[in-house]
């Protein structure tokens, strides 16, 4: 009986997990389109794959691949939770603190802090036909540069 209740218990959560994926338009993988973005300051990798998956209590995690301009291959993954709450960062030059938040059904807002203060602030927006995924970054990169990108991406 105990078998047969966690077998059930198991299969609900797959379930509600993949329903979750399915109606989040976020999830998925994400190729950058290097003729429609623009990175202040540059120079733009030359190729940058995003793939977003459901983590539990409705965040996200973030697999990100790419090759700088510089040729290097680049691998990170990223937990956000989504609870509009500061967490710890240790991955970021210059960041000490996220949070992320989820404003509508396809835009997701994470503000990168440093002593406190605002930083970064990333606004991930996935047009309507789910298509195209716009990824707008303003700030101040670890050595003070103004940082104003604007990363498209196109659904895979």
């Amino acid at each position: 009986m105990k078998v047969r209740t966690i077998t059930l218990v198991l299969a609900m959560f797959v379930v509600c997990v993949s329903l979750h994926a399915q109606q989040d338009p976020l999830m998925g993988t994400w190729k950058l389109n290097l003729s429609k973005s623009k990175y202040n300051p540059g120079p733009p990798p030359r190729s940058r794959i995003l793939k977003f998956e459901p983590s539990p209590n409705d965040g996200l995690i973030m697999t990100n691949d790419g090759i700088t301009a510089n040729g290097e291959k680049t691998h990170t993954v990223e937990s956000f939770a989504q609870d509009g709450k500061d967490h710890p960062e240790t991955e970021i030059q210059g960041v000490d603190a996220r949070v992320s938040r989820r404003i509508d059904a396809y835009t997701t807002e994470t503000i990168n802090k440093k002593g406190g203060q605002t930083v970064q602030v990333l606004r991930r927006i996935v047009s309507k036909d789910g298509k195209t995924l716009t990824i707008t970054v303003k700030g101040k990169t670890a050595t003070g540069a103004t940082l104003d990108d604007v990363r498209v991406l196109d659904k895979q």
